[in-house]
């Protein structure tokens, strides 16, 4: 049985990051010089092998610091809002109302 665990310890072994200083993805701030910080992160991220799944698991997990994937905890959270917003434009088009009520559907 494979466990999220597994997975995780699967793809995290083969990640860019795990030769760099891991204080280099969790800057203590969003401006001056942190700035510099997250874009080496990112560069580090832009080369890795498993940015696809090192994003998607800092998506699923919810609100996580630093630099997952290559984007910031402020830029995940504006793809999750974009996501959303496209799920709920995409459930819309994808069932147009009908013209009748369930209810008068019924009693035909």
């Amino acid at each position: 049985m494979t466990t999220t665990a597994d997975t995780l310890a699967e793809w995290w072994s083969l990640a860019a990051c795990q030769s760099a200083d891991p204080d280099l993805f969790f800057p203590i701030s969003g401006a001056g010089p942190a700035l510099g910080q997250v874009a080496r992160a990112k560069a580090v991220c832009t080369a890795c092998p498993v940015r696809c799944d090192c994003l998607r698991y800092a998506l699923a997990a919810g609100p996580l610091q630093g630099v997952w994937g290559g984007l910031t905890e402020e830029e995940r959270r504006l793809l999750r809002q974009r996501e959303s917003k496209a799920r709920l434009r995409a459930s819309r088009t994808a069932s147009p109302p009908s013209s009748r009520s369930a209810w008068a559907a019924a009693d035909v």
